[in-house]
């Protein structure tokens, strides 16, 4: 739909989207106390490198937040990053209404490059997808449903 927009039209959505996103960000760092809440919630930490005890979810947020100043996060918070599924449970769970989800969503683009930094982890083909499709679908579905389709 951009491509049929003028030259300056794009660069002006462009610079709008990056102002948001650093807003967000600045917003995000300065609101989170990295209780690990969000991380306690997340159906998708055992398909992380992240252990799940309620102290290491600090510091894997921690690492999360590292990760948005632009520096290399642990492996246990890039591990987290790369499996999240936005699966929005984390946002009810933050007392601090700090947005985990896109807190993880701008943590995944930073560690993917795409905001200007380092590349910190890889696009690739996903080994977990499906056991990630059945946490998800988990949330979704009824028990009947469950038996059903898995």
């Amino acid at each position: 739909m951009t491509d049929k927009l003028p030259g300056a039209a794009r660069a002006a959505i462009g610079a709008r989207l990056k102002a948001f996103e650093q807003a967000e960000t600045e917003r995000i760092l300065s609101s989170c106390t990295r209780c690990g809440k969000c991380f306690e919630v997340c159906p998708m930490t055992g398909y992380s490198k992240a252990p799940a005890a309620a102290a290491a979810a600090r510091d894997v947020v921690g690492g999360v937040l590292t990760v948005l100043r632009g520096v290399q996060g642990s492996p246990e918070a890039l591990g987290w990053i790369a499996v999240c599924c936005r699966s929005g449970i984390c946002v009810p769970a933050c007392p601090e209404k700090v947005d985990p989800q896109m807190m993880m969503r701008l943590a995944r683009m930073t560690a993917l490059g795409g905001r200007g930094g380092a590349k910190q982890i890889a696009m690739r083909e996903d080994p977990d997808f499906f056991d990630r499709v059945r946490a998800f679908a988990k949330l979704q579905l009824s028990d009947e449903e469950l038996k059903h389709w898995t």
